[in-house]
């Protein structure tokens, strides 16, 4: 299986994805810029004068030879004149029979770094005059202009391009300012000594841009495919990344739903989908495990309504068959009193059985309290041996006590609740041991690996019959007792209680195992202990 925990989060993947996806947009925008270039390039051509004046043809005078169109594109067209501006040829009727010097002084030369611009305006005197300025570069780029007024009349008021020149025809302005021919450039450059040769090219940026707008609608064409080529491809790569592991998640909690035993460890997809998958299989292992617990505490719930059930039917059935003799009149006068006294001690131990019920249901009460103040365990623990020293003797069992007379341990314990915790445990071990048995009670501090004392220790013990080994991990659940534990009567609840009793203090009780020789059942409590 491959590794997956090295794929990236969700915001990555996406970044990822958002950035391949934007990346792949611009790729297709500069193919689509390029191919509008390698296209339009083809489209509109370059005039390449010089080119056409070294053509074989027409430096022979094979004028209709002439491949126009490879050198001045699809709507480029020439003339040859002599120079007397008479014309000897021309490929389009647009170019007049005749050009006079003037005229041809006009047009702009093919050589020549200038370019004229025009500008009409109204002079003082509110007439229409035109203004010429023509920018010349020498060799050094070095920028020179020169001014030239027309009037109305197209006769020169102020400054000159051609000395002795006072007046132009309206043909003459038209040529000067690049109006002859809309859309069009016409220059004129020196064939050989006797021709001349006029070029006439359409204007290249109107031509682009007249294309442009004429052929974009192809350009669009070719991205918007692309374009949906592109997000597809990206919608399919979101697809498998995100919604797939989503479709496959969703099925396994529906697996999970119908009672199927799934696992969504080993799921694809980025860190975030991995990480709800791995909460599912926690999730699901906590309901296996409290689904476990149902079932325990279920098994539970039915074994102590059936002990519950037991303990309550002994007496009651014992009660209820002496009190039927009695009214019967089936029992001796000499056997009344017996009979009396066993229902007095079914009764008792009936008593004692509901009140068990009743303190066990108690504290494991959600609503259950302490009420604890400031002890010190040491002085409580002397003021409750010495309660029960009365007791003790009476069972004549033999009290070793070990509670430091120099030192103070505090907790904060419910001292009526507490008692009840050890009263469970004390009579215990006096209903279920022999004669003689020696009881040990002592208090200590527990240390940590640190030397730190947050634990007070207390130890009740005993050498009497002791507690079988197959009850040791059960010994604290509710209704341990009779054959199960130790000989004798009694509900079974005590130790539960006692468990519940010093948990709510935050402490904790357990059974430790005996030591060969000495003790037969050592119960030990720890307590937090404060300063």
């Amino acid at each position: 299986m491959k590794n997956k925990e090295g794929k990236g989060r969700l915001i990555v993947l996406l970044a990822k994805g958002f950035l391949g996806f934007t990346a792949a947009v611009i790729a297709v925008s500069l193919l689509a810029v390029w191919l509008s270039n390698v296209y339009y390039t083809q489209l509109i051509r370059v005039p390449d004068i010089d080119r056409l004046c070294e053509d074989r043809n027409l430096l022979s005078g094979n004028y209709d030879k002439v491949a126009v169109t490879r050198y001045l594109g699809q709507n480029g067209n020439f003339g040859v004149m002599n120079r007397d501006g008479t014309m000897l040829y021309r490929s389009c009727d647009t170019l007049d029979e005749t050009y006079s010097q003037d005229e041809l002084a006009c047009i702009q030369h093919y050589d020549d770094n200038a370019y004229i611009t025009y500008t009409p305006f109204q002079s003082v005197e509110g007439e229409r005059e035109h203004l010429f300025v023509r920018y010349v570069y020498d060799e050094a780029y070095n920028l020179e202009e020169q001014v030239m007024i027309l009037d109305a009349m197209y006769q020169v008021v102020g400054g000159s391009f051609r000395e002795g020149k006072t007046s132009y025809t309206p043909d003459e302005v038209d040529l000067m300012r690049g109006e002859a021919f809309p859309g069009y450039d016409l220059v004129w450059c020196t064939l050989d000594e006797d021709r001349i040769l006029l070029v006439l090219t359409e204007i290249q940026d109107d031509l682009y841009y007249n294309h442009l707008a004429e052929r974009a609608d192809r350009v669009f064409l070719v991205v918007i495919p692309m374009y949906i080529m592109v997000l597809a491809l990206f919608l399919v790569w979101i697809s498998r990344k995100i919604r797939i592991p989503l479709v496959q998640l969703n099925q396994m909690i529906e697996a999970r739903d119908a009672g199927e035993k799934v696992r969504a460890g080993g799921l694809d997809g980025p860190w975030e989908i991995r990480q709800i998958g791995r909460t599912f299989d926690r999730m699901t292992d906590r309901l296996e495990h409290s689904e476990q617990q149902r079932c325990l505490l279920d098994r539970e719930r039915k074994r102590m309504i059936a002990a519950i059930s037991h303990d309550l039917k002994t007496p009651i059935t014992v009660i209820s068959g002496y009190t039927r003799a009695l009214r019967d009149g089936m029992v001796p006068p000499e056997q009344m009193e017996h009979y009396l006294e066993r229902i007095h001690s079914k009764a008792a131990e009936l008593n004692e059985l509901i009140n068990s019920f009743h303190e066990f249901s108690k504290v494991e009460h959600p609503d259950f309290s302490l009420q604890t103040e400031r002890t010190d365990l040491c002085e409580f623990l002397r003021s409750y041996l010495a309660e029960r020293h009365d007791t003790i003797d009476f069972y004549d069992f033999h009290l070793e006590a070990s509670i430091p007379d120099d030192c103070q341990y505090f907790s904060m314990i419910d001292q009526v609740q507490m008692r009840r915790a050890l009263d469970n445990i004390l009579y215990n071990a006096l209903r279920h041991n022999r004669l003689g048995t020696i009881l040990s009670v002592g208090i200590s501090k527990v240390k940590d690996s640190k030397g730190y004392v947050p634990w007070v220790k207390i130890k009740v013990a005993d050498n009497g019959t002791g507690i079988p080994p197959e009850l040791h991990e059960k010994i604290f659940d509710p209704f341990i007792m009779g054959d199960e534990s130790r000989t004798g009567k009694g509900s079974g609840l005590g130790l539960s209680i006692t468990k519940s009793i010093i948990q709510s203090h935050g402490g904790k009780i357990r059974l430790v195992k005996p030591e060969k020789g000495r003790y037969s059942t050592e119960f030990e409590i720890l307590l937090r202990m404060m300063e």
